[in-house]
């Protein structure tokens, strides 16, 4: 009201209002109120402000026929010069202005922040009759929660509850706050509910997949803040706060650690505690964006006690698979992070949820909530929800020179935020990479949150592609091609690390013949569908690499980072090798490791059949039946011996579900690829279990997968130490197999051994070696070990393979990354010299 926005100033030179009439103030005891002593020249000068000030508002109110809110403002002017003359009287009979840290310093930086930032909100809504109606300790604590904004005049904000109950114990002022900033009103209540089971109009069953709108795999995160209910909120807390409040966390993370669907580990920046990291460990986790960086240098945070005691009560738990992490000790008490790059929005919000629910769950942990207002978090922005959806696609169209405001005005219907894909205040990607989220925290329920940013992430998509440039194509073109190409280059703005798209030349198209280009168009089908794919095609015929020369010279070349015009040689001889261990012997005991498991295959496909993406279900019956006469041969061999198990329906070495599972489980057979989209979209996948299934050796040590990615998979494995020995089995049992009437494998004279991906061609060969590095990999990152491993062309990932977690005591598979333009012999000598490297830096760096 106009009465009490002027009474503010009365009330700050000691009088209070009644109706329109000053009256004197009531007395520091009677109120809690810290009103200063002056002197009788201060007062009389007092006296007469006060007149002045009387007679304006008063007159401000007479006179009010517009608004409430112009005789309030009309009034303020009036008064000021009156609270001026208050302070000038002050300083002149007691020599100084008020202690700047005094409350009542504080608070006259209060009232200059309501004319000087008039959208600073702790200012604009703080109400001086309110707070001199509070006991002293509120008082106290009430300053408190203004503090940050009492000294950042520039907040937005201005204010953080200290307390998990401020938000009610201090609702008069909290709810005008809330209801500004979240666009609500003050009377307005927060519902939680993450159930999308009654919202209207959602994909069938509540799938919010973006692949069906045309997106590939994406970026995805979605945290939440939380805050325990028996300790002070972190702008409060003391060190001892902090370090017990992290005691009691490392509790719970013990029970996380020992659950099987979470696992992990605990990195602490406590000095002394017994999960500490280094400052290595922690710069390494702050430059993987897993861990917060220390807040001293944010102010807003420093001046409202948040950022204090750095680094104690300080830490970071990272689940196995490295998709859920808690932090301790930031802005709240917790904040609760699920992450994942994927398709299906729901999977990230139910695993977040179930998480939750897990860690509420351990005994000695209680979320603070409010009734009005739901969990409470340390900033108001996030009070409610207190989370964050946010997802990272690239636009490039949209945000074509730099600029975010187009899909900005795409975005804002739906209540989301538009940003670099590194946070507030962050370049867009060079790529057109932005960071998308919900803006809203409170008044709002978590599942319409996730809704809100999976429309308004498929209204992006459909006006990102209506503002891509036209494609022209050469003339000649079929109609029926002319689409697919023209989607695939699209794909160079968006995504110009599809090779693909990178390496497709129409012009070279329109030379083929008709069969030819349906045969190219083929190939790219993979690259065409998923727009993230880095290779994004795949022969069909054994000679597609010759056929189609000029397309596929440029993609080998890039990916192995090779000339076009290389040649490459297969050749397993050690002999010639430099600086190898006596008798070309590669025994790891004498780098002073135990026996380890050994793995080496290759690719290989028969000459006289399609590729598996153009195979149809009868070559698959007929390939299975071609090697089926070749394992019998096997199996006579008393050097091999063993069975073949195959999935095809009315097979005579068919195998049951249950059958087929325990060979999936224990790592002998493949899975179903329907689920990889570049496999099935490459048509390598179809006709689902025709075909498919695997020969196993008596002694387990050699297996022969057949219709997986290429016709064969080949591969020998040990428990060993001599390294040479895995290698010269799988040679000696590749001879064997080729020597078999009726099988003779695709080979080209330029490129080596065919497969069906240009990433394995030449050797078609990955070999692998599982080694403990729990020094290097300690805070559960490879970092350090590929740093090692990378001069010797090797590849450090968790031993269940790519995008998997290192093992708990530090387990990881260590494998040359060089399959073409390099010799079979020279693959085998770079994983030992590589392993003799990483053994001597594990040492080094358990020292």
């Amino acid at each position: 009201s106009t009465q009490s926005t002027w009474g503010f100033f009365l009330a700050k030179m000691g009088c209070g209002v009644s109706g329109n009439t000053v009256v004197e103030p009531p007395s520091a005891t009677a109120t809690g109120a810290h009103v200063p002593s002056v002197s009788s020249a201060v007062a009389t000068a007092q006296t007469a402000a006060h007149g002045a000030a009387a007679h304006a508002a008063h007159g401000a109110v007479a006179h009010a026929t517009d608004s409430a809110k112009s005789a309030a403002h009309d009034a303020v002017t009036a008064a000021k010069p009156a609270a001026a003359a208050t302070t000038t009287a002050t300083v002149a009979a007691t020599g100084s202005a008020p202690a700047a840290g005094s409350q009542e310093a504080k608070i006259q930086k209060l009232l200059a922040l309501k004319t000087s930032h008039p959208e600073h909100r702790a200012a604009k809504y703080f109400d001086l009759a309110y707070f001199n109606s509070l006991s002293p300790k509120d008082q106290t604590e009430f300053l408190q929660c203004l503090n940050s904004g009492i000294e950042n005049a520039d907040s937005g904000m201005g204010c953080y509850a200290m307390q998990p109950a401020d938000y009610d114990r201090f609702k008069p002022f909290f709810s005008k706050v809330l209801a500004d900033y979240h666009k609500v009103k003050e009377t307005d209540r927060h519902v939680n509910d993450w159930s999308l089971e009654h919202v209207p109009d959602l994909p069938p069953g509540g799938v919010l997949d973006i692949a069906a709108l045309g997106l590939p795999a994406l970026s995805m995160r979605v945290r939440v803040g939380r805050n325990l209910s028996d300790f002070p909120l972190p702008g409060a807390m003391s060190q001892a706060d902090r370090i017990r409040l992290e005691d009691r966390m490392t509790k719970a993370f013990d029970s996380l650690i020992a659950n099987p669907a979470f696992g992990g580990k605990y990195n602490s920046l406590t000095p002394g505690h017994k999960n500490h990291i280094t400052e290595q460990e922690y710069q390494h986790l702050v430059d993987t964006h897993v861990m917060f960086k220390d807040m001293a240098a944010d102010r807003y945070l420093s001046t409202a006690g948040i950022a204090s005691h750095w680094p104690y009560g300080r830490g970071c738990y990272i689940s196995a698979d490295g998709g859920f992490i808690i932090w301790v000790g930031e802005e709240d008490h917790l904040r609760i992070m699920c992450m994942k790059k994927g398709t299906i929005l729901n999977e990230v919000f139910d695993r977040l949820q179930n998480a939750l629910r897990v860690v509420e769950a351990i005994p000695g942990l209680s979320f603070a909530k409010s009734n009005d207002y739901g969990y409470v978090t340390s900033c108001p922005t996030n009070l409610g929800t207190g989370m964050r959806a946010s997802l990272h696609i690239q636009l490039p169209n949209l945000t074509r020179g730099g600029s975010e405001e187009r899909a900005k005005a795409v975005a804002k219907p739906f209540g989301l935020s538009v940003r670099g894909a590194g946070g507030e205040h962050t370049p867009i990607g060079a790529d057109g990479t932005v960071d998308i989220s919900p803006s809203a925290r409170f008044c709002i329920k978590e599942a319409d949150i996730i809704v809100a940013l999976y429309r308004g992430i498929a209204k992006l998509k459909q006006e990102e592609d209506k503002a891509a440039p036209p494609i022209e194509l050469p003339a000649g073109i079929a109609p029926a091609h002319s689409d697919k190409i023209k989607k695939l280059l699209s794909h160079r703005t968006t995504h110009p690390g599809n090779r693909a798209a990178k390496y497709f030349d129409p012009n070279y198209f329109v030379s083929l013949s008709p069969e030819d280009r349906s045969r190219l168009l083929l190939c790219v089908n993979s690259g065409v569908e998923n727009a993230d794919s880095g290779m994004g095609c795949y022969a069909m015929h054994p000679d597609d690499y010759d056929r189609f020369k000029p397309f596929f010279s440029k993609v080998l070349a890039d990916y192995h980072n090779v000339k076009e015009t290389d040649r490459h040689v297969n050749d397993w001889s050690l002999a010639g090798v430099p600086d190898l261990p006596d008798g070309g012997v590669l025994d790891i005991t004498k780098l002073g490791l135990p026996a380890l498991s050994m793995r080496v295959r290759v690719g290989r496909n028969l000459s006289d059949f399609p590729l598996p993406g153009a195979m149809s279900q009868a070559d698959r019956v007929a390939l299975e039946e071609r090697m089926c006469q070749a394992f019998d041969s096997l199996i006579a061999n008393p050097a091999y011996g063993g069975k073949y198990n195959s999935l095809t329906p009315g097979h005579k070495n068919h195998i049951t579900e249950q059958e087929y599972q325990h060979l999936v489980d224990t790592h002998v057979m493949f899975k179903d690829m329907a689920a990889d989209r570049y496999l099935s979209t490459a048509g390598i996948a179809s006709h689902w279990p025709y075909g498919r299934g695997c020969y196993i050796s008596a002694d387990g040590g050699f297996i022969i997968w057949v219709g997986e990615e290429d016709h064969l998979r080949i591969m020998c494995m040990k428990k060993g130490t001599i390294l040479n020995e895995v290698f010269d089995r799988l040679q000696n049992a590749l001879r064997v197999v080729e020597a078999i009437p009726g099988l003779s494998f695709a080979k080209s004279n330029d490129y080596g051994y065919v497969t069906s991906c240009p990433t394995n061609l030449g050797t078609g060969m990955r070999a692998s070696l599982h080694i403990q590095l729990p020094n290097l990999t300690r805070g559960g990152s490879e970092e350090r070990a590929k740093a090692v491993a990378k001069p010797f062309g090797l590849s450090v990932r968790g031993a269940g393979g790519e995008h998997t977690p290192i093992g708990a005591d530090g387990t990881v598979d260590i494998s040359p990354s060089a399959r073409f333009c390099i010799k079979e012999a020279e693959i085998i000598v770079a994983l030992y010299k590589g392993i003799a490297k990483l053994k001597f830096e594990e040492d080094a760096a358990r020292a």
